[in-house]
């Protein structure tokens, strides 16, 4: 069986595109956590529902509390990119974890090229740079997953109990 450390990403490319998804998730999750002491206005730079830019305004709980929620997915997909690169312990269902947050950062960054289509009025700079941001650490993300994947013990080569080399999915040679 392979050990923790044998089972981080290893090509080069996979381990810069999850330091980009962990520096973009860990940012994002900081920028929500800054919103709520930056109060309302910062809600409103940032793009957020205009109910919650409300609650923000009148004290109410919707605001900080949805930020802290997003702020605590964000740590968490930051968490998963850092457990990939061996830099923490190694979470649960590590590569799955990988391709969900990878799927849901690249749909996000492909959503606003048809939301453009739809609503050419709600396209602005935050919109645009936030959907490049996460569509780098989607790639990040997706990177790793599929690096991971090319680690699975189960496509390593095996030998038998008598020494001869058992059925493999492993294509790379004698």
């Amino acid at each position: 069986m392979m050990t923790t450390l044998t089972m981080m990403v290893r090509k080069p490319i996979a381990r810069h595109g999850l330091h980009v998804a962990a520096v973009n998730a860990a940012g994002g999750a900081l920028i929500h956590v800054a919103a709520i002491a930056g109060g309302p206005s910062w809600f409103e730079f940032f793009g957020a529902p205009p109910a919650v830019v409300a609650s923000a305004r009148a004290g109410t709980w919707l605001a900080p509390v949805g930020s802290l929620v997003i702020a605590g997915l964000m740590a968490l997909c930051a968490a998963y990119a850092l457990s990939a690169l061996g830099q923490v312990r190694r979470l649960p269902l590590l590569r799955l974890g990988l391709f969900a947050i990878a799927s849901v950062c690249l749909l996000r960054s492909l959503a606003l090229p048809l939301a453009a289509l739809r609503w050419p009025q709600l396209i602005n700079t935050f919109e645009v740079v936030a959907a490049a941001v996460w569509g780098a650490a989607g790639l990040g993300f997706a990177m790793g997953c599929w690096d991971l994947g090319r680690l699975r013990p189960g496509l390593q080569p095996s030998h038998t109990a008598a020494g001869r080399r058992a059925p493999s999915c492993d294509t790379s040679g004698p």
